[in-house]
This record gives C-alpha cells, structure tokens and sequence, in this order.
C-alpha cells in the first residue's frame, strides 16, 4: 500500500500547479516510496500521460525525510526524467492546432484585431529577405499631373521664355497610367542593395488657344502641335536595416539617381526639343511594420520617403501603402501592395525650369526568393 505523507502532498501539488500552468518545467520526476513500490510519477503531472521517460538517474545511499530524522537505506530510488510537450503560454490547443492572434490594443482604439501585435497563439513575424536572396515588384501607379511647368529659350527680345504648364499649355493628359519596377538584393544581415526603374511618357495633340515661346521659337495659335515628354528615372541605393526585429523592419538608404529627360514640342513648321541627363544624390528613410495576420498571410504597412538633390534641383519622392503577404513554398514569398505615391522634382535657372510634380494610386505585386 502506497502512503502519501500531507507534507509531501503540498509540496506537490504547487509544482504540479505551476507545470500546468506555465509549461516552464522541462524535466518529469518520479520516485519509490519508503517500501521500494512506485509512487507519484511525474508523468502523470505532465501535459502527456503516457509520455516515455528519456533518461534514468539512479541513487543509492543514505536518505532523510524532510519530516523525520530516521535514517534510511534501501532500495534504491529511481529518478525519470521525461520530455514535456512545450504549448504557447495561453493556448490550449494542441501542436498543430490554427489558432489566431487575438486583438491587441493600438492607438486606432478598441477595433479588434488592428492592434501593432500578435496574438498569444503567434508572434508578430515580417517575411524578409536572407543573405543572397532576391526580391522583385512591379508597380502600376496611376498618376495626376499636378502644376508640372517647363520654360527653355528666350522670346524675340531676348527674356526668358514662356512658362508652359503641361497640361494646360502643352496639352499632356492630367492622368495616366505609369510603370515602375524595382529589385533589390540583400548581401549581408543588414546591408543589401536596391535598383529601380520608373519610365515616364507622354503623348499627346493638342490646338493651343495662344502663341507662345519654347526652344526661342514662337508657336502659333489654333495650330495642331504634338507634345512628347519621356522621361526616364534610374536609381540605385545602398541599404542598410539599423532596426530589425521580427515586427518590424527600419531601413535607411543612400545612392544615385540619373533622369534621362526629353521634352518636344512640334507643329506643322517646326520641331524643338529639350534633352537633359540630371545627375542627383539621394538620401531616405522606409520602414515596414506588422499590423495583423489574417489567415497563413500576413498585413503590414510599407512606407518610404527620399529626398533627391544637386545640380540646382531638388525633389523628393514618398509612397504609402499596405501589404499582403503570402506565403510559398522553399521560405518564398509573394505579396500585393496598394497605397499612394508622390513624385515632386524641381529646377528654377532664368532660361531652364524644370518643375514636376505627380501623385495618384500605384498598385504593386512582388517576390521574395
């Protein structure tokens, strides 16, 4: 017969309590009583009770009970140690079970789910790129032509020419759809590089409404004249990630920018054209943050701002947007992005301004392999 001292019995239960409970032990015990029979095993307090013990540890010798002072020598006792099944603290399921995160507080109030955390079932986890891996996205933006203007030339007397604006002067449609790709590598932890492409073209008659100066030649009224504007931005950064964390990533970033740019205007009589390569200096900042899970896929915001300068033109380029991540097989990712972009560069001379400014909605897809 198997006797269970009280005291033992509180020491005992409080352990077992706390193994349930936080799932911090590791190690089951299990010992023979005074008369060489099996006691309490630990086994029976772990999360599996029929577990398998790992790892034996036999002592021999002399042992006193905490309440008595006999002296005993016996058997020998038998100490187990056996594996117990780790559960995330908080989740009852068991491995393998899908558990969604549960909603988290943030400063947009008690909406559930939006808060800038995971649940207690999986922490909060961006897809990022490793060593010598790639990412690619192509962009589709669908852009406003805001207050963009251009003067090149003088008039008969020798001034400065007309400021045109693009759209109401020289006819160029106020929207239009616009490409834009980009690759990055990733070469060390935190450093990698990043290449990007954004072509610009316009095409577009039109029938001014006044005569006006550009390239020191005057163009008539109400004569069919053509516009072509194409411009061409090539980028490349080296980035560095100066916070990195599994919930979020903070990059900042600095390279060359070259703009290939060719503005034309032509009618019937004549054809003047300004072609110019600028060469700038960029700087920036960019982060992505986790908001939530939804599903396998993960929602996160994605954010940059660039500011572009030297040889009298200065400008920035900022985007805003969502992503969805999903995930694939091999450690790959696939996401879309939807957001906001704004693209503003400008250069003021006596008989040179050049002054863009764009934005509108820009969609992406991309990889990470």
């Amino acid at each position: 017969m198997v006797i269970i001292k009280p005291l033992k019995l509180l020491v005992c239960l409080p352990v077992a309590l706390l193994t349930l409970i936080y799932s911090a032990a590791d190690i089951g015990w299990a010992y023979n009583d005074l008369s060489g029979n099996p006691g309490i095993q630990g086994d029976a307090l772990s999360a599996e009770p029929k577990m398998p013990s790992s790892q034996q540890v036999r002592s021999r010798g002399a042992v006193r009970t905490p309440n008595t002072s006999t002296v005993y020598s016996g058997p020998p006792r038998i100490y187990s140690q056996a594996p117990v099944p780790k559960y995330t603290a908080g989740n009852p399921a068991p491995p393998g079970a899908v558990c969604p995160p549960a909603a988290q507080p943030s400063f947009l109030g008690s909406f559930p789910g939006m808060g800038f955390g995971g649940g207690t079932c999986a922490p909060p986890f961006l897809p990022r790129m490793g060593c010598s891996r790639f990412q690619l996205a192509a962009r589709l933006w669908y852009v406003k032509l805001n207050g963009s203007t251009a003067l090149w030339g003088t008039n008969l007397a020798g001034g400065p020419g007309t400021e045109l604006d693009l759209h109401n002067n020289l006819g160029l449609s106020k929207y239009q759809y616009l490409g834009d790709y980009e690759a990055q590598c990733q070469v060390k932890y935190n450093w990698g590089l990043r290449a990007a492409f954004t072509p610009i073209n316009y095409r577009n008659n039109f029938i001014p409404q006044m005569p006006f100066f550009f390239g020191n030649t005057i163009y008539p009224a109400f004569t069919s004249t053509l516009t072509k504007w194409d411009r061409f931005i090539y980028r490349a950064y080296l980035t560095y990630d100066w916070f990195k964390q599994p919930h979020a990533i903070s990059t900042i970033y600095a390279g060359y920018t070259q703009i290939d740019d060719k503005l034309a205007v032509s009618n019937f009589f004549q054809n003047r054209a300004r072609s110019q390569a600028i060469h700038l200096a960029s700087a920036g900042i960019g982060f992505e943050r986790f908001i939530r899970y939804l599903g396998a896929s993960v929602v996160s915001t994605n954010c940059r701002a660039t500011v572009d300068f030297l040889e009298g033109y200065v400008g920035w380029d900022g985007y805003a947007a969502a992503r969805i991540s999903v995930p694939m097989n091999q450690g790959r990712w696939g996401y879309l992005e939807a957001g906001w972009r704004w693209l503003v560069l400008e250069n003021s001379q006596p008989t040179n301004i050049d002054k863009t400014s764009m934005d509108g909605f820009m969609g992406a897809v991309g990889l990470i392999f």
